[in-house]
Formats: structure tokens, C-alpha cells, sequence
């Protein structure tokens, strides 16, 4: 009984399994035809396509399989747009409104996709029954209304708490926050439900890498307070925006895939450096810290998808839903940190008026203190030496106090050392300093 089940389970296993199975074969000429193709060997796929650039073409077989379901063949990736899908030598058409490249099909016979990537060879495919692929995009759907829900009001959020308190860190958060989502949102495929040109996704994408690096480096400034660390940092950040923003316009002109790689790779660098200044800031405060692990996931995982995948290698098959949780994770924390920062400062800057209270309390005691110390010396004046004294201040010279008080010079020279000495000062710009008269 036991051997039957086991027998009947494998049986089921391997019905399933080889339904959804998908054979590969790369031509590395880009070369042969339909006919041509169809006699050679495909292998098994096992993993995802994944090479750097290349002109070869990638060939997809789905044999032929007694059933009357349908199937749709889709392709994972935003930026792979067109494939040549044939079924007994019939082409079909791509379905419309759909996230990614999209084909249904029944399985009467052997279905061929052809995919010649324009950039790296990464082609990530789902296939699967017509209603389970159409249940699981609803289901993605739904989780990304969710998702884009909530980073939308974390946005609103940051905003509201930048016109509250003025803190430029909550403008910068949020307009850095706008470019990221909005780079998910294309790496979801949610731009090709409006069915945009080619040419508008690559200036929207090139738009959105200038606008990442750029708020993204302010955020971390604000954040941070870098320029009073690290003053020359400014200076090196601008330089390259500006080399970034000159490359992706040499991108939207000739479309060449090392410039775009080199993008990528420019844009990670700068907020590598930031999250490295983070790093070296680490026991500074506790905001810090937060900004130092939230930035962990978002950044390596971006690393991976947007600069290894470009090269050919992954090493830890990132896409964009592991993005999306990394970003969900990030939002939550950062903002937290955000929070935690202000109320931080907030702290803070009462301590420091208090400060400033104090000592000008201690300044203004100080002041009257001398100011008794000055009466009380003055009083110990005789009486002509107050009158030479009251005279010096009123700007009198020797000469002039001698004839005024009726006496030698050589007299208002001796009364006026002695005023020297009781008021313990040198000269009679040190008595204008006082103000009893």
C-alpha cells in the first residue's frame, strides 16, 4: 500500500512538474531561424537567464503538452519589451495592459520565444496555467497597492512634519523617498500600463537616477550635519551629479549599455560614500546608528540588481519584490530615525538656551559686580583727584586740567598717577572704560 502511495505521489510530481517545463538554447550568432533553431538540442532550464551583454539570442521551448488549459509565458523584467513568440509557425502577439511581456497559449504544439536583450542578458520567466498566473498578478497588485499606499503616506508624513518644524531633513527624506519608490514602481513594470514609448521610460529612468543621487546626498548632509565632518564632501558630490547627469544624456542619445552600467555605477558609489561617512559618524548618536542599518538592505540589494545583474552575477538572486520589502523595512526605520533625530535636537537645543540663560545671568552679574568694584575704587579718590579724574574722561588734556584747576602741570601729573594706582589702570583710554562720572 505504501509503494502505491509513494508510486501515485511521484506520478502526480512528475505530471506537475512537467507541465511548467521550459528547454533553453542560446544562439550566439543571432543567427538562426525559426526552422534552423527547431532542430537543435535544447537542455532543461533550471535558473534564470542571467549573462553579461552580449548579441546572442535566447531561445525558450515549451513542448507540446495533451491539455486544455491555457498558458501565459511571462517575462520578469521592466526593460525587456519585445520577444518573437511562435506556435506551429504562427507568430503570437503579446498580450496588452499587462506589467511584463506578456503570451497565451494553448499547448497543442511546441511554443518557441526568441528574447534579444538590449542591455545584459537577464531574463527572469514565469510560467504557469492561465488562471494561477492570473490569480498571482492580482495578488501582486494587491500587495503593491498596498505597498505604494504606504510609501505615499510616509511622503505626506515627512512633509507634514518639514512644515511643522522647519527641519530641512524631512523635505530631503521625502523627496529621496519620491525617487526611490518611483524607481520600484518602474522596476514593477507599472509604466507599461500606460503604454509609454521606449524613448519616454529611458529619459523618466535617467531622470529618476539624477534625482536619487541628488536627494539622496542632501538627505544624508541634512541627516547627518556632514558639512561641519566632512566640508569638502559637497564639493565631490556635485562633481559627480554633474559627470551623471552628462552621461545619462549621452545615454538618451545613442542607447549604449556601458553608459548606462556606468550610471549605475555612479550613483551606487556616491551613496556608498555617504553610508561609509555614516559609518565612520557611528558613535556619534543613536540617529546615526539607525541611518547606518537602515541603509544596509536598500543598498546592497540595490547593488545587486542594478550593477552585478548588469555584469552577469548575482549573489543573492535580488528582484524587485526583495527590493520592495528592503525599501518597506528601510521606510519604517528611517523614519523612526527621522522622528528620533528631532526630538534628539529638539533636547538639545533647550539645553543650549538653557546654557545661554546662564551665562548671561552670569555675565550680567559679573558686569554689576564690576561695576560696584569700579564705584567703590572711584569713591576712594580725594577730592582732586576725582576732579582731574572727571576731567580726563571728559577728554581734558594735562595742559587743559592745569589751567582749569588753577595748578602745574607737573601737580596733575602727580594727582593723576595717583588715580592710576587706586583704579589700577595704565593709561586714559582704560578710564573712559568706566562709567561713573
Amino acid at each position: 500500500m505504501k509503494f502505491k502511495l509513494l508510486f501515485f505521489f511521484f506520478f502526480i510530481s512528475i505530471c506537475v512538474f512537467s507541465q511548467s517545463e521550459i528547454y533553453y538554447f542560446k544562439d550566439t550568432s543571432n543567427s538562426l531561424t525559426l526552422e534552423e533553431v527547431s532542430n537543435n538540442e535544447f537542455t532543461l532550464l533550471e535558473e534564470q537567464v542571467l549573462e553579461t551583454y552580449s548579441n546572442a539570442s535566447h531561445w525558450f521551448k515549451i513542448p507540446a503538452y495533451p491539455t486544455d488549459s491555457e498558458y501565459i509565458f511571462r517575462i520578469l523584467y521592466e526593460r525587456i519589451n519585445k520577444a518573437n513568440v511562435y506556435q506551429n509557425s504562427q507568430s503570437i502577439e503579446k498580450l496588452a495592459h499587462q506589467r511584463f511581456l506578456s503570451y497565451q497559449f494553448s499547448r497543442k504544439y511546441d511554443v518557441f520565444v526568441k528574447v534579444t536583450p538590449k542591455l545584459h542578458s537577464y531574463i527572469p520567466i514565469d510560467f504557469e496555467v492561465k488562471e494561477e498566473s492570473i490569480k498571482k498578478e492580482q495578488n501582486f497588485l494587491l500587495f503593491n497597492g498596498f505597498y505604494y499606499g504606504f510609501a505615499f503616506l510616509v511622503i505626506i508624513y515627512n512633509l507634514f512634519y518639514y512644515l511643522l518644524f522647519k527641519d530641512d531633513a524631512f523635505l530631503y527624506y521625502s523627496l529621496f523617498l519620491s525617487s526611490l519608490i518611483f524607481g520600484v514602481f518602474t522596476m514593477d513594470g507599472m509604466l507599461n500600463f500606460f503604454e509609454l514609448s521606449d524613448k519616454m521610460k529611458n529619459i523618466l529612468m535617467i531622470s529618476n537616477y539624477i534625482f536619487l543621487a541628488f536627494f539622496s546626498s542632501k538627505f544624508t548632509n541634512s541627516y547627518l550635519f556632514l558639512e561641519m565632518y566632512y566640508p569638502k564632501l559637497k564639493r565631490f558630490s556635485y562633481a559627480i551629479g554633474v559627470f551623471i547627469v552628462f552621461l545619462g544624456g549621452i545615454y538618451l542619445i545613442i542607447e549604449n549599455y556601458y553608459y548606462l552600467l556606468l550610471i549605475n555605477i555612479l550613483v551606487f558609489s556616491l551613496l556608498i560614500i555617504y553610508w561609509i561617512c555614516s559609518l565612520l559618524l557611528f558613535n556619534k548618536n543613536f540617529y546615526t546608528k539607525i541611518l547606518v542599518f537602515a541603509y544596509v538592505i536598500l543598498l546592497f540589494s540595490g547593488i545587486d540588481f542594478f550593477i552585478l545583474k548588469f555584469l552577469g552575477v548575482s549573489l543573492i538572486d535580488i528582484n524587485a519584490t526583495t527590493i520592495k520589502i528592503g525599501s518597506y523595512i528601510e521606510m519604517i526605520v528611517l523614519s523612526i530615525g527621522v522622528i528620533y533625530r528631532m526630538n534628539t535636537l529638539k533636547h538639545e537645543n533647550k539645553l543650549m538656551r538653557n546654557e545661554i540663560i546662564t551665562y548671561s545671568m552670569q555675565l550680567s552679574n559679573l558686569e554689576e559686580s564690576q561695576h560696584q568694584d569700579e564705584k567703590s575704587n572711584i569713591n576712594n579718590l580725594s577730592h582732586r583727584e576725582r576732579q582731574i579724574f572727571n576731567l580726563i574722561v571728559s577728554g581734558k588734556t594735562n595742559k587743559e586740567i592745569a589751567l582749569e584747576l588753577n595748578i602745574s602741570i607737573n601737580t596733575v601729573k602727580f594727582h593723576l598717577k595717583n588715580v592710576y594706582d587706586k583704579l589700577n589702570i595704565k593709561s586714559r583710554k582704560e578710564a573712559l572704560t568706566f562709567n561713573v562720572i
